[in-house]
């Protein structure tokens, strides 16, 4: 038995290596972009963890957290918990800021800089440049390799002190991350913060409960955080994101999955004579299907290894880019590690989903006969699916169509699964509708063919496609999906454009802003408030305003977004405005209270007066009044300062006056419009993962087609012989094809349009407002659609090339040679 299976298998693989390489690529496509966004989505979570537990070692089971997290808080409070902390229990002081590492004249990146005590923490020292001295300064892999990568000195800024970083004064950490380590003393010192503590983390030296008595100690200027609370608010700052990654590569997979049960559709018809043989010898109708089964298990095997490790590939050259408000690019970057689980859930993935995609061709071989020997094919003229006839398949996807969009905008905070069940519903009732079609659809174009006095070749080639609707059936559906999941994407982002230009456009009423370009990247406020109070005295403009945002706002636990400006006079200035979204996510609305941490107050209960579409956190807004919030909190600088011009001054005096003051403070000011351009270049990268998934979906239905095709020339090989024997020419052979190629990517186009029509509502309006809580202003791509008839005869052409190929090297002698 192991021969057959070795001959079965292997040695089809050896004689048909294009065909099977080909199905392996397209399993590989889609697992690959699979394992690269769950990689990057766990890379994203883990650095927000770490940075909030200061990249501590797994002993570390919770922290008190000073409120005032600028200033931190009076080490005398560390005395208390010693009192009742028991002795397998560490406690660790730390004092955290962020410093700025200059790595060009014109690129920064923001880094937290943590002060430990070195005889209290858990640091290892032992790395492979010791020194006789002990260093300055210990910093993770990759800061040391960003440092060493411009010479021997490293410059950075931390509490506006700037130091350089001689080679021989710092270790490399064994950790991943980007941070810089340093005696706790020092960096208070620098940042003139003597005896004050940013938190004061617990350790265990062994299995331990954290005494309630510790968790309990009352303080005004301290909060108790379990490791577990941390890790989940992690989780709920990452949540959006990681749905979306999780639900963009699961969609390329079932893209790919679609190529591969065309391709086992076109593998069984080519192999269905060896099945008859194997029963006319002795085998089983049993081993028949497990033995096709066993070869999708391979194939699917073959696919997620090449897949997994391009998908390693792509997430170590950040060739996808995980971004939202909360994470670092750069210091996502700097990890390497893979989780062993995200390499078993695409191995999983790819052999269960090549199981899945053969099941139905296997189960047609467990009904072979040794009658099939000798016949060359049994059409589908009574084609029926499951049993069902064509009437029922009919109805069936008539009715799955407004079902799938009765769920798919049914409306559900943080809830997406009705939205997914409907716009599968949809795409299950459009792929029923190209199985149902094309027998239709070929039917009337022969008859217009019929009166235009076509070629032949082109007739006979969109017959054959009538003749196995359920084969081709699936090519068609394939490049249906794909073209509707590119216009749905498409839709989806065009929507996030139209309503990020009209929302800049209401809530940036400013002619000019003044801004930070080399801290802009960085994510931290870097223009004066003391040139904010110095241009309000300034007579050459009407008017200016702050504008200061905070990614990291936590309340109740959750990260939001706080945006600090100036409210129109019909607001009261000591209460708060939040986004619809927040509103919608965690029903905190109009009327609400909210207790947040301030620097100088402690904690404050403020209400909430009112609530607005605010198209910016996908987390939601939290908006304050600038006079309020220099109340409760000590900033030094401004994310930007919004300018009026003087209407009785010109154009160029106020852009003389304005870039006076740009080059005295390290500036630059922007316009209305350069302003727009730096949202959408963020939202670009947020959504640069969709250009790839649109890319691979066009890659896999292409394949799709040049694989059905070349299964087709295989399949009919004889009967393409016998049409070259007895005079058709190259020409018209390449007629024959490019007839059915045509046919097939202009119904999958089409087909992919209308249901891109009725899947994108759904995203936009039903999975994105249940996920983020926004509503988009819609918008479809039409210039795109308006193009197609001009693009697809060209597309077309390109697809044809391969199967052409092999076309022209068939031989006839060889084809037509019986034994």
């Amino acid at each position: 038995m192991k021969e057959v299976y070795y001959s079965f298998i292997f040695g089809y693989f050896k004689d048909h290596l294009p065909k099977i390489s080909l199905a392996i690529l397209g399993i590989s496509l889609g697992i690959a972009l699979f394992v690269s966004t769950q990689i990057n989505a766990w890379r994203a979570e883990q650095t927000v963890i770490d940075q909030m537990i200061g990249y501590s070692s797994e002993n570390f089971i919770g922290r008190y957290l000073a409120i005032n997290q600028n200033q931190g808080a009076k080490d005398s409070f560390i005395k208390t918990l010693e009192s009742v902390t028991p002795d397998n229990i560490k406690l660790e002081p730390e004092f955290q800021t962020k410093g700025i590492l200059n790595l060009t004249k014109d690129q920064m990146i923001s880094i937290p800089v943590i002060g430990k005590d070195f005889l209290l923490s858990q640091v290892p020292i032992e790395t492979k440049n010791k020194s006789d001295k002990f260093p300055k300064y210990l910093m993770s892999q990759t800061l040391a390799e960003k440092i060493q990568s411009r010479g021997q000195e490293g410059s950075i800024s931390i509490c506006n002190n700037d130091f350089t970083i001689p080679k021989d004064e710092f270790l490399i950490l064994p950790t991943e991350g980007l941070f810089l380590v340093m005696d706790i003393v020092r960096l208070q010192s620098i940042c003139k913060l003597n005896e004050n503590l940013t938190s004061i983390k617990l350790t265990k030296e062994s299995e331990v409960n954290v005494p309630i008595t510790i968790k309990e100690i009352g303080s005004e200027q301290w909060v108790y955080e379990s490791k577990e609370i941390l890790i989940e608010r992690a989780g709920l700052a990452l949540g959006s994101l990681k749905i979306n990654l999780t639900i963009v590569s699961l969609v390329s997979v079932l893209i790919s999955f679609f190529m591969v049960s065309n391709m086992f559709t076109g593998l069984f018809l080519a192999r269905k004579q060896e099945f008859g043989i194997l029963l006319s010898i002795g085998s089983s109708k049993i081993n028949n299907f497990l033995l096709f089964l066993f070869q999708a298990m391979v194939i699917g095997f073959l696919g997620g290894l090449v897949g997994i490790l391009f998908g390693i590939f792509i997430a170590n050259t950040n060739l996808i880019a995980t971004v939202n408000t909360v994470t670092d690019t750069n210091q996502i970057q700097s990890y390497r590690n893979i989780p062993v689980s995200i390499i078993f859930s695409g191995f999983c993935i790819s052999i269960f989903g090549s199981i899945l995609a053969s099941l139905y061709n296997s189960y047609k071989t467990f009904r072979i006969l040794p009658i099939d020997l000798i016949r060359e094919r049994e059409t589908e003229k009574n084609f029926s699916l499951l049993g069902l006839s064509k009437t029922k398949i009919f109805y069936l996807s008539l009715l799955s169509i407004p079902l799938g969009v009765s769920l798919g905008l049914f409306s559900f905070a943080k809830q997406i699964m009705p939205g997914m069940i409907g716009v599968g519903l949809v795409i299950f009732g459009f792929v029923l509708f190209i199985f149902l079609s094309i027998p239709i659809c070929i039917k009337i174009l022969d008859r217009i063919l019929s009166k235009l006095n076509v070629s032949p070749s082109i007739e006979i080639g969109l017959k054959e496609l009538s003749a196995e609707p359920w084969k081709y059936g699936l090519t068609a559906s394939t490049i249906m999906l794909s073209t509707s999941l590119v216009f749905t994407l498409t839709s989806l982002t065009d929507s996030y454009e139209k309503s990020l230009v009209r929302w800049v456009d209401e809530e940036n009423k400013s002619d000019y802003s003044l801004i930070n370009e080399k801290k802009l990247n960085t994510g931290e406020p870097g223009v004066p408030t003391s040139l904010f109070d110095d241009m309000e005295k300034n007579p050459k403009f009407s008017r200016v305003e702050p504008f200061y945002v905070d990614s990291k706002f936590v309340v109740n636990g959750k990260y939001y977004t706080l945006h600090v400006l100036t409210f129109d006079n019909s607001y009261d200035k000591n209460q708060l405005i939040v986004s619809k979204n927040l509103c919608f996510l965690d029903q905190i609305c109009k009327g609400d209270f909210i207790t947040i941490n301030t620097d100088l107050n402690s904690q404050v209960s403020i209400k909430i007066q009112d609530q607005k579409e605010h198209f910016f956190s996908e987390r939601g807004t939290i908006m304050m009044d600038y006079s309020y919030f220099r109340k409760n909190f000590n900033i030094k600088f401004l994310s930007s300062i919004r300018i009026f011009k003087n209407k009785n001054l010109s154009e160029k005096e106020t852009k003389d006056t304005l870039q006076k003051i740009s080059e005295q403070n390290g500036l630059k000011y922007i316009n209305l419009n350069e302003l727009k351009k730096i949202y959408l270049d963020g939202m670009n990268q947020v959504f640069s993962i969709l250009d790839t998934l649109k890319i691979s979906a066009l890659i896999i239905s292409i394949l799709a087609l040049s694989t059905s095709l070349i299964y087709f020339i295989k399949e009919k090989s004889k009967v393409l012989a016998g049409l070259k024997a007895i005079g058709m020419d190259s020409f018209q052979m390449f007629q024959l094809i490019y007839s059915q190629a045509l046919f097939l990517v202009s119904l999958g186009f089409f087909a992919g349009i209308l249901s891109s029509l009725i899947l994108s509502p759904i995203v936009i309006f039903g999975i994105n407002r249940n996920a983020f809580g926004w509503v988009l202003d819609f918008q479809y791509p039409m210039h795109f659609v308006v193009k197609l008839p001009i693009l697809i005869p060209f597309i077309t052409v390109f697809i044809c090339l391969i199967p052409f190929y092999f076309l022209e090297r068939m031989k006839i002698s060889k084809e037509l040679k019986y034994e």
